[in-house]
């Protein structure tokens, strides 16, 4: 959207219907991280506070069979808020080592072919946002996702096939720790983990555009 780092715009985008919970407060503190990386504007939205309903339906189908058909109005507007932002943070909860569902269902509906990817025909000029990052915070401790494989699982599912199938210039996973510990040193361990790598892609995103 804009040319220049010192005027990016970023939106934290969350889900969740409880505002104190532990998703609200590192989206905050994601918030504050850009910030400090450097973007001028950064504002942040949750899908259930407005309504959204991520449940994909008979019309979202016909527009995604038939690039003819209009996009359910609901659809667009939401195309058109993101449009207005240069880099896109999704703050969530893990869910079955993936995106909560109706985080999902926000994607599967607004992220729609020939507005954030084309796998159709010429090349198109997409107006989805170019830069998407992930911070998901799990229940549990990072010796859990490592033994398992569940991060390189979530990786390979939300940067490599997600952004990667957008083309997205960056994009990156966070996996934060300890959503549900009854310790406050953790939580605030974590949102202070969330702030400083916000801080790191934004500056990352700045020294990028600057090479450009």
């Amino acid at each position: 959207m804009t040319d220049t780092h010192d005027q990016f715009r970023g939106l934290i985008v969350t889900a969740h219907p409880d505002p104190q919970s532990a998703t609200a407060a590192t989206a905050r503190a994601v918030a504050d991280g850009f910030r400090d990386g450097g973007f001028a504007v950064v504002d942040q939205y949750d899908i259930v506070a407005d309504g959204f309903d991520a449940t994909f339906r008979i019309d979202d189908l016909a527009a995604y069979r038939d690039g003819d058909s209009p996009l359910p109005e609901e659809v667009r507007a939401q195309q058109l808020r993101l449009e207005q932002y240069d880099a896109l943070a999704i703050v969530f909860p893990v869910y079955w080592w993936t995106l909560p569902g109706a985080l999902k269902g926000w994607i599967d509906r607004v992220f729609t072919r020939g507005w954030a990817y084309n796998d159709r025909g010429p090349e198109v000029e997409l107006a989805a946002p170019k830069r998407l990052y992930f911070f998901g915070i799990g229940a549990t401790d990072a010796a859990t996702y490592r033994e398992h494989g569940y991060l390189d699982g979530m990786q390979a599912q939300l940067v490599d096939g997600l952004a990667g199938y957008m083309g997205a210039e960056d994009s990156e996973l966070v996996l934060l720790y300890d959503g549900e510990s009854r310790h406050q040193e953790k939580h605030e361990a974590r949102e202070e983990a969330a702030r400083t790598a916000a801080a790191v892609i934004a500056r990352r995103a700045g020294r990028s555009e600057d090479a450009a």
